[in-house]
């Protein structure tokens, strides 16, 4: 009888701690009906992009493509000065290089863009330029954006930023970026398994509860 009461106490302090946990909320990123804009002041009439059948998306010539947040998870913005929250981005990023009538040259590729990566942009207000301390330069030939996180192969590569490390501000739409104002040779940068995940910290009232719940289970343990 005592074995089962002290189950059952461990029981319930377990499930009160599982109520204080921070709560979790995953945005995956379907580039197939995701809402796409192009930067107008970055873009030229050969910008473009094709998602594929696995639904990796390919990024091509000179072109940052941004994913709309309200449009594609009904989110207006995210704030990453917000201290309730915490903002992750997971994805697998690759770089690749056209030769001839579409092929794709094996290994390393011999041309680089000159930035291969991701602006995160405020578009609320007008936001027309990108914004290099709002970026990650994950590969290329320019010294802008943030170096922090770097491509180092010719395979997909994952990467996990931790973006309220790194950012301050909101933002509205997740740029994806292969930039080449000059020729590039026809590389492109293609981006898969992307994940927005948002991070909330436990509640006063449930972190309350939780030290009830575990108060209460220690005197239950000093009377068995």
């Amino acid at each position: 009888m005592k074995l089962a009461s002290k189950l059952c106490s461990v029981i319930v302090a377990c499930g009160m701690a599982a109520s204080a946990n921070a709560g979790v909320i995953n945005y995956d990123v379907d580039f197939d009906t995701a809402t796409f804009e192009g930067m107008s002041r970055q873009n030229n009439v050969d910008s473009d992009y094709f998602v594929q059948n696995n639904g990796a998306i390919r990024i091509y010539s000179d072109s940052w493509f941004a994913i709309d947040l309200e449009d594609t998870f009904g989110i207006d913005s995210v704030n990453l000065d917000d201290p309730l929250t915490n903002y992750t981005l997971d994805f697998k990023f690759r770089l690749f290089q056209r030769i001839g009538d579409g092929g794709e040259a094996r290994g390393v590729p011999t041309s680089l863009p000159e930035i291969g990566g991701l602006f995160f942009a405020d578009f609320s207000g007008g936001q027309t330029d990108a914004v290099s301390s709002q970026s990650f330069n994950l590969v290329g030939t320019q010294n802008w954006g943030l170096d922090d996180f770097s491509y180092t192969n010719d395979r997909w590569q994952r990467f996990s930023i931790d973006l309220d490390n790194y950012l301050s501000g909101s933002f509205t739409h997740i740029v994806l970026v292969n930039d080449c104002d000059i020729e590039c040779g026809n590389t492109q940068v293609r981006f898969r398994d992307m994940t927005l995940s948002e991070v909330s910290a436990p509640t006063a009232l449930s972190l309350a509860v939780l030290g009830l719940g575990i108060t209460g289970w220690r005197r239950h343990r000093r009377s068995v």
